[in-house]
């Protein structure tokens, strides 16, 4: 994983020079209005600045950036680094080695303290919108910063990069272009390479987390990517819930394979669990463990996902 200054959420700036992003009355005048429509900016004028119209209203925001912070480092900065911006710092957890983030880009540890952001000047910043104000994506304080670009929580990635590029005026961006070429080529590569297999395997899609076994998001990243596939999903329980002990070997025992979220260096096979290795899957070797966060992100984590889903095959297969 790329080297990473980490700094704390609560940086004191009481003496540093702050710069206040200002719009005019009539820019900001619907700001927070509820239902505004997400739609297109209009072309840059001769001041280098360009008018969208998101979640948080019509403004005006720089058409080339220069300082981006992008607030969380899974929905945010993925496509902010597809999009080839200049990504001076991001928060919540320092990037997943997949993703080629600035290795000196600032690490802000979530949640992200707004006068810290302040004090990096940003002229653009990049957050989700989970819908509701939250301390984590503090989308009304940071838009007294800088003007902010909300990716939507509920868009599959695809969308939120492509509403990215709309609202910056860079669809045929050639830099993520390429990058959501490669994945649709590696994927149709997949497809023709295990068709029989992801037309009869059953799959199972789980989070292994402080010795708990829990279902996934069925909107997340490894699901979107097991739907291009077309993967034949089995879903043990009901969205992220967990999976008790005494129900760990049935209801996981119809499943051929399966890919398994953990953090890095987390092998459930040897962390103690007896039941686990009593699954059907885990005795046929039948599993991926991805030593990372593959359930948020965009197009280099779904690159990533298909990379464990070869993986998987390509053993049910042998």
């Amino acid at each position: 994983m790329p080297a990473s200054t980490v700094l704390g959420s609560h940086i004191c700036v009481s003496d540093l020079t702050r710069r206040r992003f200002v719009v005019g009355s009539a820019a900001f005048s619907g700001l927070f209005a509820a239902g505004c429509a997400r739609s297109a900016g209009t072309e840059g004028d001769a001041s280098g600045m360009r008018t969208v119209t998101t979640s948080l209203g019509t403004y005006d925001i720089p058409v080339t950036p220069k300082r981006v912070v992008a607030i969380d480092s899974r929905l945010d900065l993925e496509p902010a680094v597809a999009m080839g911006l200049p990504v001076i710092a991001y928060s919540f957890d320092a990037a997943e080695p997949w993703v080629p983030a600035d290795p000196t880009a600032q690490v802000f540890e979530a949640p992200v303290n707004v006068e810290a952001i302040l004090a990096l000047e940003p002229d653009l910043i990049i957050c989700t919108d989970i819908g509701e104000a939250s301390d984590m994506w503090p989308l009304q304080q940071l838009s007294q910063t800088a003007p902010v670009l909300p990716m939507d929580f509920t868009r599959p990635w695809r969308e939120n990069i492509d509403q990215l590029a709309s609202w910056l005026n860079r669809t045929e961006n050639p830099e993520v272009r390429q990058v959501i070429g490669a994945y649709e080529d590696k994927a149709a590569g997949l497809k023709e390479r295990h068709a029989r297999s992801l037309a009869s395997k059953q799959i199972v899609l789980l989070n292994y987390v402080n010795q708990k076994v829990n279902g996934v998001n069925r909107k997340g990243i490894s699901t979107q990517v097991a739907e291009d596939l077309g993967v034949q999903l089995q879903w043990p329980v009901e969205g992220q819930k967990e999976i008790s002990t005494e129900n760990l070997v049935t209801s996981l025992d119809s499943a051929d394979g399966m890919i398994v979220t953990t953090a890095p260096g987390v092998d459930p096979v040897t962390d103690d669990r007896a039941m686990w290795n009593r699954i059907r899957a885990v005795q046929g070797d039948n599993v991926v463990y991805t030593g990372g966060n593959i359930n948020y992100g965009s197009v280099y984590t779904a690159m990533r996902t298909l990379d464990y889903f070869d993986d998987l095959f390509t053993r049910l297969e042998n």
